[in-house]
């Protein structure tokens, strides 16, 4: 009798030097966590479980050993970077040396690429820009609970795009005659079943390159999508919803998903009366369009102030905060939902989506004290 054969199992392992591990632990488990994987603290370490495989993180004393495995050999090295970006990008002032000893498969390109091509653009207002893509196999990005991508622009005309690969380190291996730009944006629409995704590109003054690749965009031009991410809104009993231009795709998306009974307030910080938008939103959910008249994005206290003003349940557990913005209001807003209202992060998913005085390559390069509160 023929005995059926297990399924290959990869497995590697790193012992990271970490001295100020304990500042950092809980935004890296954060981190991991919004990138579409679950994780669960058992026997004193870390469980983490995802699309990709399973991993466990061990922090003892300035050491923090990490552990990943899988059966799906093009999914191994996506599985390590799903602890490598996190850690790296919020303990960057670290420059940990992150080492993998155990099975190696060579470099291969990420495990949930997606190639788009652009099938339409247009402009919804005169600084937002929707852009509709088509593609194949995007079951894995039609998630209600899981809103942003990663976009990956590729130059306009190239015959033969080229990616990046995840090496065996879990790190990203750029395409030799560039890097790329890539930017996270909210997924605004999806019809997985045909092909498409829509995505709202707010057009920022001084563009960077996301926004001119969108200025830009016509017919034919192709992207890459990594993802999904970042957590949506969890039921409740009251609602509030908070984003400037950046925010105002997910706002959208959202306020489109709650049942039609649901109550509460959503915010969107705009420039002008000319920046908004007919959106679709339950009866007992307010929406409050909150209007610069020409001041800069992000100079101004509006979004605080009107998330200050919300008289809240006194329920907190039956209260949910969705919100993304620039980073100065997203520290106010923070301090404001911890301190003042007492509203527990599990009832809050909250977002820093830009810095007004950082670029996204400063940022990462900076860390988490140029993304987290």
């Amino acid at each position: 009798m023929n005995t059926p054969r297990l399924p290959r199992l990869y497995r590697a392992t790193a012992s990271v030097v970490f001295p100020r591990l304990t500042r950092f632990l809980d935004p890296i488990l954060d981190a991991i966590a919004t990138h579409d994987m679950s994780v669960t603290r058992a026997d004193g370490v870390y469980q983490v479980t995802g699309p990709f495989g399973r991993a466990r993180l061990d922090a003892r004393p300035g050491l923090l050993h990490l552990a990943v495995e899988t059966t799906d050999r093009t999914a191994f090295n996506r599985l390590k970077h799903a602890l490598v970006g996190p850690i790296s990008f919020i303990a960057a002032s670290e420059r940990l040396d992150i080492v993998w000893t155990g099975d190696m498969v060579g470099a291969a390109p990420p495990d949930d690429l997606r190639v788009l091509e652009v099938a339409q653009a247009r402009m919804l207002t005169p600084r937002m820009r929707r852009i509709t893509f088509h593609g194949d196999n995007l079951a894995r990005y039609d998630r209600p609970d899981q809103l942003h991508c990663r976009l990956i622009f590729q130059p306009k005309g190239v015959a033969t795009p080229e990616w990046p690969a995840l090496d065996d380190r879990g790190r990203v291996v750029w395409p030799e005659r560039q890097t790329l730009a890539t930017r996270v944006y909210t997924i605004r629409r999806i019809d997985a079943a045909a092909g498409e995704i829509a995505i709202d590109f707010a057009l920022h003054e001084r563009p960077g390159p996301a926004t001119r690749w969108a200025m830009a965009a016509e017919p034919g031009d192709i992207v890459g999508i990594l993802g999904p991410a970042a957590n949506g809104v969890k039921p409740a009993t009251f609602h509030v919803l908070a984003g400037d231009e950046t925010g105002l795709p997910g706002v959208a998306r959202i306020l489109e998903q709650l049942p039609g009974d649901a109550r509460g307030l959503a915010f969107i910080e705009i420039d002008n009366p000319s920046e908004q938008q007919l959106l679709a939103h339950p009866p007992g959910v307010e929406l409050r369009w909150l209007r610069r008249d020409g001041a800069p994005a992000g100079s101004t206290s509006l979004l605080p102030d009107a998330v200050r003003s919300v008289v809240w349940p006194d329920d907190r557990d039956g209260v949910f905060f969705w919100g993304g913005c620039e980073h100065g209001a997203f520290r106010q807003i923070h301090r404001m939902l911890r301190r003042e209202v007492g509203l527990p992060s599990e009832r809050q998913t909250f977002y820093s989506h830009w810095n007004r005085t950082l670029s996204e390559e400063e940022i990462i390069a900076t860390g988490a004290e140029a993304y987290l509160p």
